[in-house]
């Protein structure tokens, strides 16, 4: 490895003094992603990189990338922080590839209603440029204005929208990436030099959390403009009172374009932020979008199926200020020093046993935690707990034990957790079983030196680069958080809001 001070002038060669940073605060910005981790996660990664660099262009992420390989440095693409499992943190230190400079309109083709844009550019803005163009990007991240283009993407996005239009994966058409040689391909277009089989390369970027090449671009699928889109909002005791919602909707003809389900605790922090905010209750909120008529037969039936399930109709102004609301969840992380948010899918119709065993662990682990949830399509919903993390207890790091337990849940009501990261690698055997080789040979392809986002899915690594020392095994990260809860077990009791209304 080349010295540090060398790497530095060469960077700034390459990309110039004011798009390249050593500053400490800039590194500390960039050395964490939305899930806080405990301080304590420093003995054993270096999440602060050693240099910031910002791309503005394909033809400069393929030289970083050439020199990041001749330095013998880690780079580690980032986009908007939005991710939750660690994948844009790095591990080792290494170039932090921050993005966001990347975000420029390439071309809007109005006659096939496709969208190309860099991949900086986050889907909010990408879904705001579309509508002014009288067109509409069905589907995007509940982080959307920080999400980009390419990291929803390389996580397996899925969000508002996709129980209708599906991920992030049905709305890319092609991509332009950048390999770990510094080589630049089209994955859908045909001029990647691969076998035929391999000629549609978009699947084998969809939840790699960057850690095959760098996204720097991307077609986007873009649909007519809706007639009416039509937000409703349903009041429920509690979040167990709306447990059979989910299964309800999956065996209805209702074709819903976002549900969402609130738990009381959640609205009960966004109510200590935000005193305009809706009291705890259990709220589900549900969108229909196209033609007015089938939207205004949709809400007839809504209503008469959720006062079947005891759901009470909410106002019109209720209802559009949650839906306006919709990328704006987590105001709470300004309760405490920091906020850990998991999500695992599981199959629709496990809904309320996925609710309880959720209350099972809270109780365990003397914890309180929010539960929201959202249909990810008509079959699987999406359920994303989330905590506040105090970095000055003690007991703080135990808390991450949650993530694995709710994992492990999940996995045996018959789905998994989403996303791979330093924080969840462990799950990826048993999320993808024998595509654990298949993903080592194509690492080994794409990348055989280990140089972008290097082990963070078959193996972790640590920050100390020597034998023995250097990686750790997916199965020992598991047995670490299993320790962690088991450890939060022992912890004093704390009072938190049930499932069920009460002291859980």
């Amino acid at each position: 490895m080349v010295s540090l001070d060398y790497s530095f002038r060469r960077l700034v060669n390459i990309l110039g003094p004011e798009r390249v940073s050593r500053s400490p605060v800039e590194r500390l910005m960039m050395s964490h992603d939305f899930s806080s981790l405990p301080k304590i996660a420093n003995l054993q990664w270096k999440t602060l990189p050693d240099f910031v660099a910002v791309p503005r262009t394909t033809e400069e992420v393929s030289r970083l990338v050439q020199f990041a390989y001749e330095a013998g440095l880690p780079l580690v693409p980032r986009g908007g922080g939005s991710g939750v499992v660690g994948g844009s943190v790095p591990n080792r230190g290494g170039i932090l590839l921050d993005l966001r400079q990347m975000d420029r309109i390439v071309r809007l083709d109005a006659d096939r209603r496709t969208l190309t844009v860099q991949a900086g550019r986050t889907w909010k803005e990408a879904a705001a440029y579309a509508a002014s163009k009288g067109l509409f990007l069905p589907a995007a991240p509940l982080g959307a204005p920080a999400s980009t283009i390419a990291g929803w993407y390389s996580t397996g996005g899925a969000g508002i929208g996709s129980a209708k239009y599906g991920s992030a994966r049905d709305l890319v058409l092609d991509m332009e990436v950048v390999l770990p040689s510094g080589e630049v391909i089209r994955t859908a277009d045909g001029t990647a030099d691969l076998a035929t089989s391999y000629a549609n390369l978009n699947p084998a970027f969809f939840g790699a959390e960057g850690t095959l090449g760098v996204i720097t671009e991307a077609t986007l699928q873009l649909s007519p403009k809706p007639e009416d889109l039509r937000p409703l909002a349903y009041s429920f005791r509690d979040l167990w009172a709306a447990r059979e919602v989910v299964p309800a909707l999956e065996a209805s003809d209702l074709e819903p374009y976002h549900v969402a389900v609130y738990d009381p605790v959640h609205l009960a922090f966004l109510k200590a932020v935000r005193a305009g905010s809706p009291d705890p209750q259990g709220l589900v909120q549900v969108v229909f979008e196209g033609p007015k008529d089938e939207g205004i037969a949709s809400e007839k039936e809504l209503d008469g199926a959720m006062a079947g399930l005891g759901g009470r109709k909410l106002g019109e102004a209720v209802a559009k200020a949650m839906w306006d609301g919709r990328f704006d969840l987590y105001p709470a992380r300004r309760l405490a020093g920091g906020l850990v948010l998991t999500e695992s899918v599981v199959p629709a119709k496990r809904f309320p046993d996925a609710l309880m065993r959720a209350g099972r662990l809270m109780r365990r682990l003397k914890m309180q935690v929010a539960v929201n949830s959202f249909l990810v399509d008509r079959s699987t919903v999406a359920i994303v707990p989330y905590f506040l993390l105090e970095e000055g207890r003690m007991s703080a790091p135990t808390a991450l034990g949650f993530v694995k337990k709710w994992g492990d849940a999940a996995f045996a009501l018959g789905g998994h957790p989403q996303g791979l990261g330093l924080l969840t690698a462990f799950n990826f055997p048993r999320m993808h079983k024998g595509a654990v080789g298949m993903y080592g040979t194509l690492k080994g392809v794409f990348d055989p030196h280990q140089t972008v986002n290097p082990g963070r899915t078959i193996e972790v690594w640590t920050r100390y680069p020597v034998p023995l020392f250097d990686h750790i095994p997916p199965e020992v990260m598991g047995i670490g958080l299993d320790l962690a809860a088991a450890v939060r077990r022992l912890a004093p009791r704390l009072a938190y809001v049930s499932l069920e209304g009460g002291k859980r």
